[in-house]
């Protein structure tokens, strides 16, 4: 079953355009804000986005400000409490100096082939693609849930019979509206949001539920293992990562009478686009 539905995004911070050229054309993003980023044992949620881009390509400023540079190949520029992010760029600019918009700011210099921008006001990183913010931005390449299962202690349950307190997770994903070029093509990206429901004889036993938003702000770091599930990798040239969300983490299956029921995951992106998946479960804690 597929169904559309709005997320609550509201305009925050005012429409600013693309960091390259051309500045009124959607570019294609082969990373998403709050994205697994995983190296060794350091976890932690992307911060940004990640604009496809050659070495050697442009990247101008989205918004008027004062530039400060924060390292050999990174910048930001400022303006009060709102400031704009660059990475993976050979700056062309010096700290402090006060830069307009659409000014040229560097060029992408990095092995990953991309411009890490993000936008960060009064302390919080926010998503970029969200609605009123980078445009023009067009998603139609609605998320899919793959799979959804049971599990205690990392071992996968046999939804047949579930009883006690168990893990509920889910494995989701979307791919990038627009295409994204060599080594990162055919990559998959995170959904927005995903929500889940329980439901019997077509009556909901556990209401919608949303553990997972990524729409709005950066997630701190101490967060990682609450909404990513162990299996969990992020893409590498290449080779597509896996993401496995976390709907719930020890759920009393005591709270539901023994029987028959329908678990509903859904999934979306920052345009409403969404689908879903069930799955039948029994609940068996008195047999």
């Amino acid at each position: 079953m597929v169904t559309r539905a709005r997320i609550d995004q509201p305009i925050l911070h005012g429409v600013y355009s693309w960091p390259l050229k051309p500045f009124d054309r959607a570019h294609p993003v082969r990373g998403y804000f709050n994205d697994p980023r995983i190296s060794g044992k350091s976890k932690t949620f992307h911060f940004g986005i990640d604009i496809a881009a050659a070495n050697g390509t442009p990247v101008y400023a989205v918004r008027a400000g004062v530039v400060h540079l924060e390292g050999r190949r990174s910048l930001s520029v400022a303006d009060g409490d709102l400031d704009f992010g660059y990475w993976h760029v050979i700056p062309a600019v010096s700290h402090h100096e006060r830069v307009a918009k659409h000014q040229l700011l560097g060029h992408v210099a990095a092995p990953w082939l991309h411009l890490h921008f993000a936008e960060h006001r009064s302390g919080v990183y926010r998503n970029p693609l969200r609605p009123g913010a980078l445009a023009p931005w067009r998603d139609t390449a609605k998320p899919h849930v793959t799979r959804i299962l049971f599990s205690r202690n990392g071992r996968a349950l046999s939804p047949a019979a579930i009883s006690g307190a168990v893990d509920v997770v889910a494995e989701a994903h979307q791919m990038p509206p627009v295409k994204v070029p060599a080594p990162w093509e055919d990559l998959p990206v995170t959904p927005a949001r995903i929500r889940w429901r329980v439901r019997r004889d077509g009556r909901s036993v556990r209401a919608w539920h949303t553990p997972v938003d990524f729409g709005r702000e950066l997630l701190p770091r101490e967060a990682f293992r609450r909404i990513y599930a162990p299996g969990t990798r992020q893409n590498r040239p290449g080779k597509p990562g896996l993401y496995r969300f976390y709907l719930a983490h020890t759920w009393a299956t005591t709270l539901l009478e023994d029987g028959r029921y329908r678990l509903e995951v859904e999934a979306f992106d920052l345009r409403g686009n969404n689908s879903r998946l069930h799955l039948r479960f029994t609940v068996a804690n008195n047999v």
